[in-house]
């Protein structure tokens, strides 16, 4: 299988995240399920980030109700992060090179 492709919003801001040895294997742990898992999501998402912003969401929800479409619909236009064009399915046949 092939690494995922990366898929960090280009207005994504860095930031640091102080881990301990604990948190680090804890996130391993989800990695490793989320790679046996069936559900095409579960597989894709076993970065560090991927779960981090996973739980992030979950929180959220869990603490405030509120859902990602929450938060985006208070910023303003200029700071939210752009809708992913829709996939392309078009498949092209390359001409054959002549000798």
């Amino acid at each position: 299988m092939s690494p995922p492709k990366p898929h960090i919003p280009p207005n994504a801001k860095g930031t640091t995240v102080r881990l301990t040895a604990e948190d680090h294997e804890a996130i391993h742990e989800i990695s490793k399920a989320r790679e046996g898992g069936s559900d095409e999501t579960k597989r894709t998402k076993t970065r560090k980030n991927d779960i981090l912003l996973d739980g992030l969401w979950d929180l959220l929800r869990k603490e405030t109700g509120k859902t990602r479409e929450d938060i985006r619909a208070h910023l303003p236009a200029a700071l939210r992060t752009p809708e992913p064009p829709p996939p392309i399915n078009k498949v092209a046949e390359m001409p054959k090179k002549k000798h």
